[in-house]
Formats: C-alpha cells, structure tokens, sequence
C-alpha cells in the first residue's frame, strides 16, 4: 500500500508566525518544501514533486494564455518553507494576513500535500461540501 498524507490536527502558531509540522507527516512530505496560498482561503504545503508538477504545469505559461493570471497568483504567494533547528517552519506574514491566520491552525492530509486551514473556515467549507451533514469541532467526539 501506498503512504499518503491523511487526517487531521490542529497545531499553536507561535507569536512569530512559525508552526510544528506532525514527524509523521513531514516524513512523507520530504526534505524541500513550499508554502503558498490554497484555492479554498487556505494554504498548501508542496513536496519537491508536487512543486515541480506545477512547474511543469504553469512555468512556461505566455502572457496572452487565459490562465496567464492563475500562474502569477500561485508563484507570486509560493515561498520556500524550511524548519529552524527546533523543527518549527515559518509561515509568511502576507500568507497568515491573506487568511486570517491567527494563533491556530489546522494541517488537513490531502494524499501528497498538506493544507493548513482557519478551523472556522475549514469547518464551513465542510458544511458547504457536506450540506446533509452537521460538522462540529474538529477532534469533537474522539
């Protein structure tokens, strides 16, 4: 069986914006990684894979291209996303102010990338999804 990235769990952002990726986790995300802005008022979590598949996607784009703005969107809010020696990973300023990111946060598993959420926003966005079912608090019931 393959190992993919799953589940979910709310972590503490420090006073300076920096954040503990799960061991587990950030075993199966690998050494290089990026940080950019999600398509969901969220952020996303890149291995070297993954950033290079969006390379490959939208790095040669031409200006006139319809998805010309896309491209900008994504590699002008991408940054690299390296540990300190405490294995805490520092979220760019302009990334928390784009959602809000306060002194929380939640890391959701999506297969080969990790999102980080607002719980409210992630919550809601279940109950968009999920409209036949109540969400309450992630960890609730465990």
């Amino acid at each position: 069986m393959r190992d993919f990235i799953s589940g979910t769990y709310r972590h503490q952002i420090d006073e300076k914006g920096r954040i503990r990726i799960p061991a587990k986790i950030k075993d199966l995300l690998g050494e290089k990684l990026w940080i950019s802005i999600g398509d969901q008022e969220n952020l996303v979590i890149y291995n070297e894979h993954t950033i290079d598949k969006m390379y490959d996607k939208y790095g040669e784009m031409e200006s006139g291209d319809p998805a010309y703005r896309r491209q900008r969107y994504i590699f002008a809010n991408t940054f690299r996303f390296q540990g300190d020696a405490q294995n805490r990973f520092q979220i760019p300023q302009i990334l928390r102010d784009l959602i809000g990111l306060k002194n929380e946060a939640l890391f959701v598993g999506m297969a080969n990338r990790l999102e980080i959420w607002r719980e409210d926003t992630y919550l809601a966005t279940l109950a968009e999804d999920n409209p036949n079912r109540v969400i309450k608090g992630v960890g609730e019931g465990e």
